[in-house]
């Protein structure tokens, strides 16, 4: 490894731990030698097990299970967490950046976002190119609303267009939707559900991030590898294939942001 690269790790550990302490996030550091819990195998598969004394453990594969979890057994006060530092996925050490925020208001969320845009543009520079949304509940709401079945649901994150025309016509409002330029989709949601709770989100959020000059992108097909995001989910991207920015809900009042490192990120 270059002496550069881990000067700039260390540097951006530094940097990015100070703007979280300054706004009042708790900076949590554990070790990453935990209890194993079966969640962790069913949401990520790699997860690395062992066992010591008739007990397994786990070595930590992602920050925002080991913070739930930890928190589930310690009933944290804090509400907003911050950390940098390992995990290791497929025998290889990788190092994350984030935040995890407990039951955060509208106001919070957005504040999380827009700190973590400004810090990567004002330390590092950098202008984002687009950012992708996605609510998982919006598609429930046409599934609901035309009395689609549920397979449909498979058909839409597949983007499988042929089947939908088949299964729907070419006048379906969800047909049309997805057969949409991604940059219309917003649109056309709006028509639809634009008084939602979801939609009147998104559209706050949209609004909000206008000062970046990023193109907003709301995309139904759009969803998060990670299995425990259930509602609300992002990514912003630079010129890359890969996300710079990435998080959403989970656990149904909690959110959380990671930061890319790698492969198209900071360092």
């Amino acid at each position: 490894m270059k002496n550069e690269l881990i000067m700039n790790r260390l540097a951006l550990a530094q940097d990015y731990t100070r703007l979280l302490d300054d706004e009042g996030y708790q900076l949590i550091d554990m070790n990453m030698v935990e209890p194993f819990r079966i969640d962790d195998k069913r949401h990520h598969s790699s997860t690395i097990i062992f066992e010591k004394n008739e007990q397994l453990f786990s070595i930590r594969s992602d920050w925002t299970r080991s913070l739930l979890n930890y928190n589930d057994n310690y009933y944290l006060s804090h509400r907003f967490f911050g950390y940098f530092g390992p995990v290791v996925r497929n025998y290889k050490t990788f190092y994350q950046a984030g935040v995890e925020l407990y039951g955060p208001t509208e106001t919070d969320v957005l504040g999380s976002i827009d700190m973590h845009l400004s810090f990567i543009r004002e330390t590092y520079g950098r202008e984002f190119s687009s950012i992708v949304v996605n609510d998982d509940k919006l598609l429930d709401l046409y599934i609901e609303k035309y009395g689609l079945p549920e397979d449909i649901r498979k058909l839409v994150h597949e983007k499988n267009l042929s089947e939908l025309q088949k299964r729907l016509g070419r006048t379906h409002p969800l047909y049309k939707l997805m057969t949409a330029k991604v940059s219309d989709q917003i649109t056309l949601v709006n028509r639809e559900f634009g008084e939602t709770d979801i939609m009147k989100f998104l559209n706050h959020l949209d609004e909000y991030l206008r000062k970046y000059g990023m193109k907003f992108i709301l995309d139904l097909s759009f969803r998060s590898p990670q299995s425990y995001y259930n509602g609300f989910y992002f990514q912003v991207f630079l010129d890359h294939d890969y996300p710079l920015l990435s998080g959403g809900e989970y656990n149904s009042s909690a959110f959380g942001i990671a930061v890319n490192l790698s492969n198209g990120g900071l360092l």
